[in-house]
């Protein structure tokens, strides 16, 4: 029905008394007017036959014309040319195969759109988690009112710990139940050269950033004031249940890069929730911990996430001798850290650890993905 170039087709259509308004869809208006009018009047049954003929009999004009410049009558610098020219196509063809066909930060700008969009069209999950939240910060309100006594030093770090697994698990879990799902669809298109996989996951990682700020300022502006925690802390609080809940993502992310299926990143998750939970810092002193399994602690998600709340909200407190205790008295917030480890350690260690964490599970997750797509015997055209 048509021969040239994209941009033109419009104006093609136009010449040929078939216009339409600007607001109009480019793929739709070119629709209609190629689609025959069934189940109307005659009249317009009539006349949608007429406007495809017209379109047809001028495409073939098109094509005759374009046949005359491979006629015998053709000089041989229009042969050379014509055949400069085919060669030149079948070399963009076949790099085609193996190249996408825009630059890598056309890529980036175009996935991160689509990824944005699909992140924000869940609007009944968005609620769904949202609500969670809410409900969430409400119980946990509801439950720890924190004071100045020594017991509240333990209800403190319960509190923090609760906080911490919770937004690990909520990062985790959708992530793992997602992202094996997208994966198959990517990997067509990875394998069909529509993008690279660097542009495809830088965007993907990014996107999930916006909704996880939304998510942890709702749960805290609820849970901070309700639990009665540290004046003055809660910017940090923020900042680190963010950088907490992408260091979780980015490990959903590696889990579900490198299962072949969304039923073995979920068998995965549990034990990889447990073994966080044990090497937590608290559950086990780092001394005591196996010489094989050392290596944990140093990339648990939940210990750090842990460690840093605690040096935030710890840092600067006092605490009264009065009241119901539990263990050594601690009279500032430095000796009740010192009974988990965490004196001389700073908020600026636990970034850093969370960092390189994010950046440790981004990589391999990147490889993961690349490694494992799909991939195709190319067929070439039979030698003459």
């Amino acid at each position: 029905m048509y021969f040239g170039e994209v941009s033109k087709v419009r104006g093609h259509m136009e010449g040929l008394g078939f216009g339409c308004e600007s607001e109009v869809g480019t793929a739709e208006h070119v629709l209609d007017c190629v689609s025959r009018v069934v189940g109307a009047d005659a009249d317009a049954e009539k006349a949608s036959v007429e406007r495809i003929e017209a379109i047809a009999k001028a495409a073939r004009k098109q094509v005759d014309a374009l046949a005359l410049t491979t006629t015998d009558t053709q000089n041989e610098d229009d042969k050379a040319t014509v055949k400069k020219t085919a060669k030149k196509m079948k070399h963009i063809v076949d790099r085609s195969h193996m190249h996408p066909g825009v630059n890598i930060f056309r890529q980036f700008r175009r996935l991160l759109g689509r990824a944005m969009q699909e992140t924000f069209r869940g609007k009944a999950a968005i609620i769904i988690k949202v609500v969670q939240q809410v409900t969430l910060g409400v119980i946990y309100g509801g439950i720890y009112t924190l004071g100045d006594n020594q017991a509240s030093i333990m209800d403190r770090f319960g509190l923090l710990s609760l906080i911490v697994i919770g937004a690990t698990n909520m990062a985790m879990a959708g992530t793992i139940r997602s992202f094996p799902k997208e994966k198959a669809i990517v990997s067509n298109e990875l394998a069909s050269s529509m993008y690279r996989t660097g542009p495809y996951f830088i965007a993907k990682a990014l996107s999930e950033i916006p909704l996880i700020a939304v998510f942890n300022g709702i749960f805290g502006a609820i849970i901070y004031p309700l639990a009665k925690l540290q004046p003055g802390k809660f910017k940090t609080f923020l900042g680190l249940t963010s950088l907490h809940s992408i260091a979780s993502e980015a490990f959903g992310l590696l889990i579900g890069s490198i299962s072949p299926s969304s039923d073995v990143a979920l068998a995965l998750f549990p034990p990889i929730i447990v073994l966080n939970i044990i090497f937590d810092g608290k559950n086990i002193s780092e001394e005591n911990t196996p010489a094989m399994l050392r290596w944990v602690n140093q990339i648990g998600l939940i210990k750090w996430g842990f460690s840093g709340l605690a040096l935030n909200e710890f840092d600067g407190l006092e605490f009264s001798t009065k009241g119901p205790r539990r263990g050594p008295v601690a009279k500032t917030g430095e000796e009740a850290l010192a009974r988990f480890g965490l004196d001389g350690m700073k908020i600026s260690d636990v970034i850093g650890a969370q960092t390189k964490l994010v950046a440790g599970c981004w990589l391999l997750s990147f490889l993961g993905l690349a490694l494992t797509r799909q991939k195709y015997e190319v067929m070439h055209s039979p030698k003459k």
